[in-house]
């Protein structure tokens, strides 16, 4: 993994996907980035997708049943600030860091 996992929620899947296509136009890789969305997720494509701690997965999985959308991004130290300025940019309703899997 490249650096920590930045997970952000969103309500409407076009602007995750708005974010996803700004990402990859700066040059974040594809494979560094994870839409989840629909109520068919389960702990175990969660966790794979997002490439999150166990613990946690649990708790997006929520937000995805929910209706909502995560955005995750993997990022170096280098590109955190580019990443979230670009996420912020599509008005998430929530961002945070989860450390990077070991």
């Amino acid at each position: 993994m490249a650096g920590p996992t930045i997970v952000a929620q969103f309500i409407d899947y076009s602007a995750a996907h708005r974010a996803l296509c700004e990402l990859i136009q700066t040059g974040i890789l594809p494979n560094q980035i994870s839409i989840v969305a629909g109520d068919r997720s389960n702990s175990q494509s969660a966790h794979r997708d997002l490439g999150i701690l166990e613990g946690r997965a649990e708790r997006y999985l929520r937000a995805v049943r929910g209706g909502r959308t995560l955005l995750a991004v993997e990022a170096n130290e280098a590109a955190q600030a580019q990443v979230l300025e670009i996420i912020e940019h599509h008005t998430p309703i929530e961002i945070e860091e989860a450390a990077a899997a070991e």
